[in-house]
């Protein structure tokens, strides 16, 4: 019995735990929910301009979400990996006709001072105007693997545009 009483006593504090977790995620979930769409749509906001936003279905596995805006804009909120593991979460807006109207940073997790300098406004604006990541802007010395994760999330939003517009 003696064995056996550390083991029932770790359970019980376990399940305790468990239970007080599971609680608190019951509480909070709704408010991160409500907070994660509010900074989402700051973002729109802030790259885009103040518009209506539809949130559109999304049958992309790399893509986070698909809005439409009232110009017939399509973005993409796109996660890449750059140095660090999903760490370039960026907004891409592509014009109807295929063109990259611009690229956002809505969260970025990369190195301070190096990986952060794609959130850099002049780099981003580069984006501008491109229709393949062939024509995308040189990566950032000191910052190669966060520029390519970027180009990558272009190249990604690009992709899934073409599969959109094949659809309809």
């Amino acid at each position: 019995m003696q064995k056996i009483l550390p083991s029932l006593v770790l359970m019980l504090v376990c399940a305790a735990v468990c239970g007080l977790l599971a609680a608190a995620n019951s509480v909070t979930k709704d408010k991160i929910a409500q907070a994660e769409a509010e900074k989402v749509q700051k973002s729109l906001t802030a790259v885009f301009g103040e518009d209506t936003y539809t949130e559109l279905e999304n049958t992309a596995e790399d893509i986070t979400a698909v809005y439409e805006n009232s110009k017939g804009m399509l973005i993409f909120d796109v996660t890449a990996d750059g140095y660090a593991k999903g760490g370039i979460r960026a907004l891409i807006g592509i014009n109807p006709d295929g063109t990259v109207a611009s690229v956002g940073i809505v969260s970025l997790s990369e190195t301070p001072g190096l990986g952060t300098k794609i959130n850099d406004p002049a780099y981003l604006s580069k984006y501008t105007g491109i229709v393949g990541v062939k024509e995308a802007p040189d990566a950032i010395s000191g910052a190669t693997y966060s520029s390519k994760g970027l180009k990558r999330a272009v190249d990604t939003a690009l992709t899934a545009f073409a599969q959109q517009k094949e659809v309809q």
